[in-house]
């Protein structure tokens, strides 16, 4: 049975060519797009190498206060190690942070040079790391090691296998020594490049340097304020908001030690991961940022992309129907049922769909992957332009794919099967005799 109505089918698509072909192509081109904000998504939000911990991470972006009295200087900054050490060890639901140094005004960027070659490299940007760094996110190293706590001050350095293939012309260059900046560092490991393709900068250097040496940065600059950017996981995703808590306690705390000094009214910006995605900020006391809020656009987008041209479909298909009212009066006259009839219009619609969505799924990866630039600059203008490309890991997402191919699946179901419900409500005769 279900073999003939395929059959009747594609008998339909060879005799109705036209039809066919609109629908397929408003199938193909409404999962495309839609795919393509998915894929936006996956890469803001999901976990992609070597961010897999996301859903469970908190960032502390800032740290400021204002002058007492006369003093009505406003001093901006990071934590002090003071306030790091009360975290690590009060916050029960803190799984693990790393710290990141304060870049003082010349280390936005660095030029590196092998000491072998002496060959000149571009200039990369890089970031001053404790050893808790390679923990809280999964880079793979595919040489070497990460440096550990006792090395926190040596002249060591992580690198991206781009920079090892510029500079060696291989990736196995572990025990390496480079000059960055004119200063000779001994090559620790080297780790797969990250290409993220999102607006926060946790992973997107090219080289890690330990966090002490040769920085000349204060290491705090009162019993809050300091030069260190930490970045935490929670023990769960779930845990999120209680170490967010935990830490805003830790802080009222310390802010009470702080009584009578020259600085009061301390603020702290405590930041999920989705929030620093979305370029999103959060005061310690301020209103709280809605994760729905953030992403609506994005979904009133695939709403659109999907519904706009299922209605489309819903009125061709009317518009179809109510030239096959004779072909529906001829079954109807032989036995045929509405359910039947109604069956073998859904057979016709699932194969279209079919179609459209192989096609439709092509052309999204397509888009994505030869020009993911121009998408993501139409649809997320604080996108990183760093980005070299986009990865198998973001682009095939069984979950993506599954949730896009079963919303078109209902949807053009829906915009097939109420057309033919209201046609089938003419009885045989008025069937039989439509427009002789």
């Amino acid at each position: 049975m279900i073999r003939q109505f395929f059959r009747q089918a594609l008998t339909m698509m060879r005799q109705h060519k036209l039809f066919t072909g609109m629908y397929i192509a408003g199938t193909a081109i409404s999962i495309a797009m839609a795919m393509a904000i998915f894929i936006i998504l996956y890469i803001k939000l999901g976990p992609i190498y070597p961010e897999y911990n996301r859903d469970r991470t908190v960032s502390m972006s800032l740290v400021y206060c204002q002058g007492e009295g006369e003093n009505k200087t406003r001093m901006y900054g990071l934590a002090s190690p003071i306030f790091l050490q009360k975290i690590r060890e009060e916050a029960k639901h803190l799984d693990e942070m790393c710290i990141y140094k304060e870049k003082q005004w010349y280390d936005d960027e660095i030029v590196v040079t092998s000491v072998k070659s002496e060959a000149e490299t571009d200039t990369y940007s890089f970031s001053r790391v404790d050893s808790k760094f390679w923990k809280v996110f999964d880079f793979k190293f595919i040489d070497g090691r990460p440096f550990t706590y006792q090395e926190e001050d040596k002249p060591l350095v992580i690198i991206t296998s781009k920079i090892a293939k510029e500079l060696f012309s291989k990736e196995n260059v572990s025990g390496e020594d480079i000059y960055i900046d004119t200063v000779r560092y001994k090559i620790a490991g080297v780790v797969e490049e990250a290409n993220t393709c999102i607006g926060t900068a946790y992973t997107n250097d090219h080289l890690w340097i330990p966090s002490q040496y040769k920085y000349d940065g204060y290491d705090h600059r009162d019993h809050i304020i300091g030069n260190d950017s930490p970045v935490m996981l929670a023990t769960s995703p779930e845990a999120t908001d209680s170490l967010i808590n935990e830490i805003k306690d830790i802080f009222e705390r310390l802010k009470q030690e702080q009584a009578g000094s020259k600085y009061s009214d301390y603020e702290i910006y405590l930041n999920k991961y989705w929030e620093d995605a979305f370029n999103l900020s959060s005061l310690q006391e301020g209103r709280k940022n809605s994760f729905f809020a953030a992403i609506a656009k994005y979904l009133y987008i695939i709403l659109a992309f999907l519904l706009i041209p299922a209605l489309n479909l819903s009125g061709m298909i009317s518009s179809r129907m109510s030239s096959r009212m004779v072909e529906v009066g001829v079954r109807k006259a032989y036995g045929a049922t509405d359910q039947s009839i109604i069956r073998q219009v859904l057979y016709e619609n699932l194969l279209l769909t079919t179609i459209g969505a192989v096609i439709g799924l092509a052309l999204s990866y397509l888009t994505m992957s030869v020009g993911y630039k121009w998408v993501m600059s139409i649809f997320d203008k604080g996108s990183n332009d760093i980005v070299s490309g986009v990865t198998t890991e973001m682009l095939f997402n069984p979950t993506i794919i599954i949730v896009v191919l079963l919303l078109t699946l209902v949807i053009n179901i829906a915009s097939a099967l109420v057309p033919t419900i209201f046609a089938l409500r003419s009885n045989i005769i008025e069937a039989l005799y439509h427009k002789r």
